[in-house]
């Protein structure tokens, strides 16, 4: 396990904006669901890299933005299926990485390593993760190739945006979704198992099609699916070195041209936007309601504790 000040796990605020105790014991789990992946990648020499916030966290906070709650981390397109190959049989009892490949229900094309499925307020989970007794994890997401040819770009970002319309669509649509089912079938040169999953399959092939221009020398790289919203495109070559930044009690891997990213990334990355949570912030008020609602329940159905 990580070691921690116990001071780290007292409310504060930073940059103007308040933490709560429970989102440093949820920062704190994160960086041991973190610690799992570091281990695996070292052992097998897998390269990863802070992205997103957390990378912004750790050039500009050397640490967590006060407002976001989560861990971002990339890797090149090699080393990630490297990764999903190898982590499974090497995670801790009840850790588990989801992808659309692993899980059929996965709505989303980017993996999570994660601690455990749901709530839990035993001994063992509260010792393990500094008193956070909510499911954690760390999204992973690949970078692939930008076509170096715009208008093969403009189709590729076209596709995908059509492929992921189409996955979402098919929650509260899906008898319209099998409607154009063809369609979408001519369009990728596929062939769709209507006895399986739609969004599944649907959201599979937006991860082969962020692959498709991959070659052995990428100039250009990025998350495709989030290229396809608002175009950044990255240097191969800002990722040909890793630095270490400190990040809270730990030394978080960056880009060695981390500066270049961030200014893709954020523009003026320098200066902070204060006291503006992201997503839905605290992650874990979701989990709350539903463990409320469990709770509630049974205690209606008289059972007994």
């Amino acid at each position: 396990m990580l070691s921690f000040d116990p001071n780290f796990f007292l409310g504060e605020t930073r940059d103007g904006f308040y933490i709560e105790p429970m989102m440093k014991c949820a920062w704190a789990a994160q960086l041991e669901v973190l610690e799992v992946l570091r281990q695996i990648c070292e052992k097998h020499q897998i390269r990863y890299f802070a992205d997103w916030g957390t990378l912004l966290g750790a050039a500009r906070h050397q640490g967590f933005i006060p407002w976001d709650d989560d861990v971002d981390i990339c890797m090149i397109r090699n080393d990630y299926e490297r990764f999903l190959e190898l982590a499974p049989s090497e995670l801790p009892e009840n850790f588990d990485i989801r992808t659309i490949y692993r899980c059929t229900e996965w709505d989303i094309s980017f993996a999570r390593l994660i601690n455990a499925d749901n709530i839990s307020y035993s001994p063992e989970r509260l010792q393990r993760f500094h008193g956070c007794p909510y499911a954690v994890g760390i999204d992973i997401f690949p970078l692939d190739a930008v076509p170096e040819i715009k208008a093969l770009e403009e189709d590729q970002s076209m596709l995908i945006q059509i492929l992921i319309g189409s996955a979402k669509a098919c929650e509260d649509k899906l008898d319209e979704i099998m409607e154009i089912l063809p369609d979408l079938e001519n369009l990728c040169g596929v062939t769709f198992d209507h006895e399986k999953s739609i969004p599944n399959q649907l959201l599979q092939e937006v991860d082969r099609v962020s692959r498709k221009y991959n070659r052995k020398e990428n100039k250009i790289i990025s998350f495709i699916p989030e290229n396809s919203n608002h175009p950044y495109h990255l240097k191969s070559e800002w990722y040909r070195t890793t630095t270490y930044l400190p990040f809270e009690n730990i030394q978080m891997p960056v880009p060695g041209n981390y500066d270049e990213v961030l200014t893709v990334l954020y523009g003026d990355w320098r200066t902070p936007v204060r006291g503006v949570a992201g997503h839905d912030y605290p992650f874990y008020k979701k989990q709350q309601k539903t463990f409320s609602d469990q709770l509630t329940d049974r205690i209606m159905r008289g059972e007994t504790f």
